[in-house]
């Protein structure tokens, strides 16, 4: 994803390759974690270099043949931490809170073209990701009692085909004016839970959550993930 030319010239390659194109998936990216004051600029780059610039590459190099032929639909993967911010992870949360923002925005901007710019948002999932996390490289040892902590609040993840299904149906349900999908019991639980609770007093009960403490009302309102059998 740093060799933006090559990225550029991939739909034409695609093109003909295939003759023709109807979808764009953009999952490409990685979770940089830690603490914010340990996490270096290089790796706040980089992380934006692979999550948010070479995705918006592809977008653009995409758009011109979806505009040409009237129709295409464009998915790109976000998270559920675009929509709440995780501690230790606000660098990749940025990331993705700049992957489903310009997603809306090119929802409304290609409509005219039959084109459909979509985010799908997935919760918890047993992925390869957290096997390469890119760890914060100069952390204080401060640090180290309230991360174990909250690390232990996400040992369940969910089963990624759960987002490969959503991804599909982002593809191809026929709604090009439905811009987010969400995917896993918990990604799918927070925005019902916002627009129940409202902003604030939902913040309010996510941090207690986050800090190990979730009330009964969080517990019967957010499921847990579902582990993969």
């Amino acid at each position: 994803m740093d060799d933006e030319q090559a990225d550029l010239a991939f739909a034409d390659l695609a093109a003909r390759q295939f003759g023709r194109v109807d979808a764009l998936v953009n999952n490409a990216g990685y979770y940089q974690a830690g603490p914010l004051e340990g996490t270096t600029m290089d790796q706040v780059h980089r992380q934006f270099q692979t999550n948010v610039f070479g995705l918006i590459v592809l977008n653009k190099a995409f758009i011109p043949h979806f505009r040409a032929q009237g129709s295409g639909v464009i998915v790109n993967i976000g998270s559920i931490s675009a929509d709440q911010g995780y501690p230790y992870t606000s660098v990749y949360e940025a990331s993705k809170a700049a992957v489903v923002s310009p997603s809306e925005g090119l929802n409304a901007e290609l409509a005219e073209f039959g084109v459909a710019v979509k985010a799908v948002l997935p919760g918890n999932m047993a992925t390869r990701i957290f096997d390469k996390i890119d760890q914060a490289e100069d952390v204080p040892d401060a640090y180290d009692a309230s991360i174990k902590a909250f690390l232990s609040l996400n040992l369940v993840r969910s089963d990624p085909r759960l987002t490969a299904n959503v991804i599909y149906e982002a593809v191809t349900d026929g709604k090009p004016g439905k811009a987010r999908y969400y995917s896993g019991p918990d990604g799918t639980a927070i925005p019902r839970v916002k627009q129940l609770l409202g902003q604030d007093w939902h913040w309010q009960e996510f941090r207690a959550a986050i800090s190990g403490n979730p009330s009964p009302l969080w517990r019967a309102l957010v499921p847990a993930p579902a582990a993969d059998e």
